[in-house]
């Protein structure tokens, strides 16, 4: 409590110390209230609250960890709690920050892409690709594609235009593939289509029998040219799911496992009837058992992290085996059970699959 004797000179008036430290008036009065800034003295009498100079550095502290949205509870802890819990709590905002940031962006540009072109922007854009290679990753992606869909788009793979490279992508919502092309001579702004099944068929023939091909994407669709030969592209007018918001939110890796393809491949083959397959890592090794099973096969495996468990439908898994590259494949695995895992060719850097595992309280411990 301020009392009688107390030197005003050397406080301030709660409207002053909040033009030096940038709050408002009602701000100081709400971490007052929350203990979290308190006044360094309030009169007895009119319930004026006063501050001290010596006060500043929390009030701008608070100001500037609440202007990036930190939660109380985590300012209370940098400002008075332990140095290394202060910075653990100011470590995990800012990864949790930097992905929802990342994870906005990505969904801005996909939302963006999609949108109706304007007035002016109606060149189509166009950029050279080696002919084989875009056969091969339409061949690659599109087993992801849904056969039959509840959401269109899914039933063809979308092609999307970057500055500098193609990006082709099929899912079903339980596993997504993904192949990053480089691409020659662009021209034109950022676009995306969705081919049709069908026509990915015919991309596919048609872009493996040139050397170079000339893809063409225009507000009116799509088409593969080559030496004075053209194919139009049936595409699907619906929207494709953002990709990119995925990738964004995948969760963070703990731990790898590098295994040889065909063995895991033929393992899964074997116990394709089960309902869920249990893949579980060790220090060098990855055991494949159905769930429920206290015996399975032991694979030799590079691991790192871990142990780790995770389970799958053999079906879904096979099935990003089987577009893979390369006598070894490697999957990055979540500490959660129930997030996705990574599939990716060891030869092949720019192509990647996303696996959703099975929830094994359904199918048993």
């Amino acid at each position: 409590m301020r009392n009688e004797s107390s030197s005003q000179s050397s406080l301030l008036t709660i409207g002053a110390f909040a033009r030096l430290v940038g709050l408002s008036s009602s701000a100081l009065r709400f971490y007052d209230d929350c203990g979290l800034l308190q006044p360094h003295e309030v009169d007895a009498v009119s319930g004026y609250r006063y501050y001290s100079a010596a006060q500043e550095r929390r009030a701008t502290t608070i100001s500037r960890l609440r202007g990036i949205g930190l939660p109380l509870q985590d300012i209370r802890t940098v400002l008075d709690g332990p140095p290394e819990q202060a910075k653990a709590a100011l470590r995990t905002y800012a990864e949790q920050a930097t992905g929802i940031a990342r994870r906005a962006r990505q969904t801005a540009e996909d939302v963006i892409a999609s949108l109706p072109e304007a007035a002016g922007t109606a060149e189509p854009t166009t950029a050279i690709l080696r002919g084989p290679e875009l056969a091969g990753s339409l061949r690659q992606v599109s087993p992801a594609a849904a056969a039959q869909p509840d959401i269109p788009a899914l039933n063809g793979v979308l092609l999307q235009m970057g500055a500098d490279e193609l990006t082709v992508v099929a899912t079903d919502r339980y596993w997504m593939a993904v192949r990053g092309l480089p691409v020659e001579e662009v021209t034109g702004a950022d676009r995306r289509v969705v081919v049709s099944s069908e026509a990915v068929a015919s991309a596919t023939a048609f872009a493996g029998a040139h050397d170079r091909v000339l893809l063409r994407i225009s507000a009116g669709g799509a088409t593969l040219e080559a030496d004075q030969e053209d194919l139009t592209l049936d595409t699907v007018d619906a929207q494709f799911p953002s990709y990119q918001s995925v990738l964004a939110s995948l969760p963070p890796m703990a731990g790898r496992v590098t295994v040889d393809r065909a063995r895991l491949s033929d393992e899964l083959l074997r116990l394709r009837d089960a309902e869920a397959v249990v893949l579980t890592t060790g220090s060098d090794h990855l055991d494949v058992r159905i769930d429920g099973d206290r015996h399975g096969t032991r694979l030799g495996a590079i691991c790192t992290g871990g142990p780790l468990v995770t389970a799958f439908r053999p079906s879904l898994l096979l099935g990003a085996l089987d577009v893979s590259v390369g006598p070894e494949v490697l999957l990055e695995l979540p500490a959660q059970q129930s997030r996705p895992v990574v599939v990716r060719s060891a030869d092949q850097g720019t192509f990647t699959t996303i696996v959703m595992p099975v929830r094994r309280d359904r199918t048993g411990s």
